[in-house]
């Protein structure tokens, strides 16, 4: 199979992965609410998968290096499968917890994705293909949310949803073993590091990156990520509380959501050749997402609020792609599968975090997680612009 061709069939895995992704979680938020959860308990629960995934990212990502991407893939994909189909399984709180944590485990096919597709495109055409990619996985949102609404109202509707989000995780494993190349990515030159896991697997890798290299982009990205995600984890239940939105109406908002992200997505490769330098692209793009919290914050209507999550959508576009190019361009080809895994620890760090701290401020004031989202959001620009101003003083 040419490149072109994995490019192509990696693009329609990202879209059925949040295709099935995009169907469950708006979902899990108000089903763990009907079980007779608070704000802070129901965030807890969120919080699992990210704290899961602090340790398995790493370990996924550096595994991959060790026996290549399909291997890995395809473990993941099923496990995945049947997390959704544990939680569809039951109505029960610690039923739902289990099926979170196996998720928290192995969903790392979008991290793996952007991996292979990092080994197979050169760096000049990787802003365009992870633009393309993120934009194609997108549009998942479009349909899912939707898609999951309606569902959700019938009898039984949250069981049909997690089956049927397992499905698109099962087509995507049989994609992978049909068309995507069994090929040994690298060798780690030391067994250390092949020997290690779980949390020594975490330590491990934290001792072997270069701080000097990447601690900054990752301080940067964590703000940044910690910034929409405590927005967006009680998103669902913000909207319903504040303009008492349906399901069903949720889901049609996480669609448009889904749309303009897919329609800025198509658009990255060309915002980054204009701009030529992803640090400034990066620094741009964390000003607007500032702004766009902001507006969320302090929208009075449904109507205004839909028009602030277009900024909204865009900059996280943006920063999704640069960040990225930013990270990739400081990494030797042998760390990149090892190096962008635990930039998702970074991410995950944040997603472990954001649905307690949503869930506490939003107890306190139905605006607190959009206040706590804008000020991190400013942090992530001013760290930003601190490191585009010195590297552009290092390269006079």
């Amino acid at each position: 199979m040419t490149v072109t061709r994995i490019h192509r069939l990696v693009y329609i895995m990202g879209f059925l992965d949040l295709l099935g992704v995009s169907l469950i979680l708006p979902l899990i938020l108000p089903m763990v609410k009907s079980l007779g959860a608070s704000h802070f308990v129901a965030g807890g629960v969120t919080s699992i998968y990210g704290a899961i995934q602090l340790f398995s990212s790493p370990a996924m990502g550096r595994w991959s290096d060790i026996v290549g991407r399909r291997p890995v893939m395809l473990v993941c994909l099923v496990a995945t499968a049947i997390s959704y189909l544990v939680m569809g399984a039951s109505r029960s709180l610690f039923i739902i917890i289990l099926g979170r944590a196996i998720a928290g485990i192995f969903k790392h096919s979008q991290t793996i994705c952007r991996a292979l597709l990092a080994d197979i495109t050169s760096p000049e055409e990787r802003s365009q293909v992870f633009g393309t990619f993120n934009a194609a996985s997108s549009i998942g949102f479009i349909i899912g949310p939707m898609l999951g609404g309606h569902i959700s109202e019938f009898e039984d509707g949250f069981y049909i949803v997690c089956n049927l989000g397992a499905s698109f995780f099962l087509v995507n494993f049989v994609l992978c073993w049909l068309f995507i190349p069994d090929a040994r990515v690298v060798q780690l030159q030391s067994p250390r590091k092949s020997e290690s896991k779980g949390g020594s697997q975490l330590l491990a890798l934290m001792k072997d990156v270069d701080w000097k290299i990447f601690g900054d982009i990752f301080l940067i990205r964590f703000f940044l990520s910690f910034s929409s995600l405590v927005y967006r984890s009680n998103f669902s239940l913000l909207v319903a509380q504040n303009f008492g939105a349906s399901p069903r109406v949720i889901g049609y908002l996480i669609s448009f959501q889904g749309i303009i992200s897919a329609l800025a997505g198509f658009f990255t490769g060309q915002v980054s050749r204009f701009y030529r330098d992803p640090q400034q692209e990066l620094y741009h793009g964390s000003i607007l997402l500032t702004l766009a919290l902001i507006g969320l914050t302090a929208a009075p209507s449904l109507t205004l609020l839909l028009f602030c999550l277009i900024p909204l959508c865009i900059s996280t576009a943006i920063i999704r792609v640069s960040g990225s190019a930013v990270t990739i361009s400081r990494c030797q080809s042998s760390q990149i599968g090892s190096v962008t895994g635990f930039g998702q620890s970074i991410a995950s760090v944040a997603r472990m975090v954001t649905p307690l701290v949503a869930g506490m401020t939003q107890e306190m004031s139905v605006y607190g997680p959009g206040m706590i989202g804008a000020l991190s959001a400013g942090v992530g620009a001013a760290l930003t612009g601190n490191l585009h101003h010195n590297t552009r003083l290092k390269s006079e």
